[in-house]
């Protein structure tokens, strides 16, 4: 991967992840808000969200202002991939049950009716989806990491001879 391509993926990664967190923060802030005063967990999605956008938006921060590393791309894919599990989980476990409540024939079929109806959920869905894609490029093929040139260079000094 080229710098150029790397600088574009970097850009389009954290783009999905502010959208994401932004999606998170405008679902969970209420939320917390009501929850929290009264010290209840009724709907844990406010207890979730909160942290785990602010935390997307500071990774986002770190790499836009030139932080190259994989631990910043993996943390980054790996809470937008928990969001989508999170989604699924919360869909078909009847809203935060630890196991289905009902009959789930089309778990598939199930996901999409829920994306399809509400537009915004689709939009972070979609988002995360792609965010999580890029971080997990550029945690493989990032020409910035530390170290990315030293495995060409070791590479180099494999292929010659032993008696050079």
């Amino acid at each position: 991967m080229d710098d150029r391509t790397a600088t574009v993926l970097r850009l389009l990664a954290v783009q999905a992840a502010v959208v994401s967190a932004a999606i998170h923060l405008i679902e969970g802030v209420p939320k917390l808000a009501v929850y929290l005063p009264l010290l209840s967990f009724a709907d844990p999605r406010g207890y979730l969200f909160v942290p785990s956008a602010l935390l997307l938006v500071g990774l986002s921060a770190a790499i836009v202002r030139g932080a190259r590393h994989r631990r910043l791309y993996s943390l980054s894919a790996g809470v937008l991939l928990a969001y989508c599990a999170g989604y699924v989980w919360w869909h078909l476990t009847d809203h935060g049950g630890l196991v289905p409540n009902h009959e789930v024939t089309d778990p598939v079929g199930t996901i999409a009716e829920h994306l399809v109806g509400d537009p915004v959920a689709f939009v972070a869905f979609f988002a995360q989806i792609v965010g999580a894609a890029l971080f997990l490029a550029l945690f493989v093929g990032d020409p910035e990491l530390p170290g990315a040139g030293d495995r060409d260079a070791g590479a180099a000094v494999a292929d010659r001879p032993a008696d050079e």
